[in-house]
Formats: C-alpha cells, structure tokens, sequence
C-alpha cells in the first residue's frame, strides 16, 4: 500500500468538514482529469455549452468565496455519487467509483470519525428543504415528503433566513439526533422558488432509470442554483431544467478546476 500521510486540517471545520475538504484535495491531485470530466458530466449535467461558458466567465469575475462555494458543492456530489466513466475519455481506464478510490485500499488515510462522517456521505441524496426556525440547530422540511430534520448551523447558511430554500444532503451518524449538511445550494425566497419546488416534486415523482428523459432531484436542484450564477440568474429562474442539457460524453470540457492538470 502507498505511504500516505494525514494533511493539515482546517481551523473551524467539524469532522465531515474536514473530511471533504481533504477527500477533495486528495481526489484533485490523483485523479485531476477524471475528476474534471465527471464535474462537467454529472454535476453540470443541467446546463448547455452556452451557459457553460457564461458560467465560467461569471465565476472568473466572482469573489473567492462564490469560487469557493461552486467547488465545495461540485465535490460534495462526486463524493456522493459520482463516477468516472470509461467512455468519457477513450482510452482511460475502466469505470470507476470516486467513493471507492477513496475509502477502498491505498485510499486516504483518515481518522475513525472522519472516515464514518464520509462513509455515511456516500449515496446519499440531495434534497430541497425549507428551512424552519430554530434554537442553535438549523430546522429543516423537506419539500416533497415534509420530513423535518434538524442539523447543526453550516457557515453557508448564513445568508439564508427562516422560509428559503436550501438543497442540502443530510448526513447523520447512528445514535446521533443531529444531523450535517453536505453542500449548500441556497435559494432566497422569491418569485421563482414556486417553479423550483414544482420541478423538484415532479422529479421525485420520477424513476431514477428515466434519467435521459428527466433530470433527477440533485440535478434539479444544482441546475437551478447554477443558473443562478449567470448573467440573468434573477430572471432566469429554474426553468427548463426537467431536460437534460447535457450533449453527450463527447462535449468538449470548458471549466478549470483545481489542481486539474497540475
């Protein structure tokens, strides 16, 4: 097995925190390219090239924080469930699992918490919820099935207030009431939250093997927070993104990603 060594962690993170954020560096300097592929091929899925484009510009002029924030959410999803796929890049090798890269043998070397923090990310889902009041603990319902859960304030959370919208995974270990939030997609209360929530409830209506006729509930909701981003977000809102956007795996990439290529 190759030597590893545990990287420095960041001051103020928690154990799922710190996990991510190193799964994601660890990712990034061994499989850069695999992970660029799958980022334009899973995460962007929702968006055409046009858009693509205008993405990337917007995120050139936006501060480190929004640069910061499109990644964090990028990753959270490959780690979820994200693969690299062999008939992405011809020639590549064979298809496989980012989860199992990292958990499986010679992956990351991490701590015990860390380690149940990022086994319980793995297959899970992003959800839309509303969030509630709370007292210390974020209080969320899930916006199909208003299921309500209860989960420990995440720094980008912040800017939301009592009735928004969040997309979210809920991550939560076994015998603890409170759970994480993985990935921040947020959506202000407006005018548009009433088409995002009609898209997300007829997504979940669908199954996941119809996935080339309709996006699923994480594409949904990550496509309507991308868009966000672009030059007529406000207006734009979510719509059209029950179709998938994507042209195939023979688009040409356009986004740059850390430590891709390095």
């Amino acid at each position: 097995m190759e030597q590893q060594h545990v990287a420095p962690l960041s001051a103020g993170l928690d154990a799922l925190g710190r996990a991510v954020e190193r799964a994601s560096g660890w990712l990034l300097k061994r499989y850069g390219e695999e992970v660029e592929w799958a980022i334009e091929d899973q995460f962007l899925i929702g968006l055409d090239d046009h858009e693509r484009i205008d993405l990337e510009e917007q995120l050139q002029a936006r501060s480190g924080r929004d640069q910061a924030a499109f990644f964090a959410n990028a990753m959270s999803c490959l780690l979820a469930q994200g693969r690299f796929e062999q008939d992405v890049v011809k020639g590549a090798c064979r298809s496989f699992s980012f989860a199992d890269k990292l958990l499986g043998p010679g992956g990351l070397l991490l701590e015990v918490t860390e380690r149940r923090w990022l086994e319980a990310l793995v297959g899970s889902s992003l959800q839309l919820y509303r969030i509630g009041p709370g007292n210390g603990r974020v209080a969320l319902e899930e916006v199909t099935s208003r299921v309500q859960v209860l989960v420990e304030p995440h720094p980008a959370m912040e800017p939301l207030r009592t009735g928004d919208l969040v997309g979210t995974r809920v991550i939560t270990l076994d015998g603890e009431e409170t759970g994480r939030a993985c990935g921040i997609f947020g959506f202000p209360a407006g005018a548009a939250e009433r088409e995002l929530v009609d898209l997300v409830e007829t997504a979940a209506t669908h199954p996941l093997g119809s996935r080339g006729e309709i996006l699923g509930v994480a594409d949904v909701v990550a496509t309507a927070w991308l868009r966000s981003f672009l030059p007529d977000g406000p207006t734009r809102g979510p719509q059209a993104v029950v179709n998938a956007g994507a042209d195939g795996p023979g688009r040409r990439r356009i986004l740059q990603w850390p430590g891709a290529g390095d």
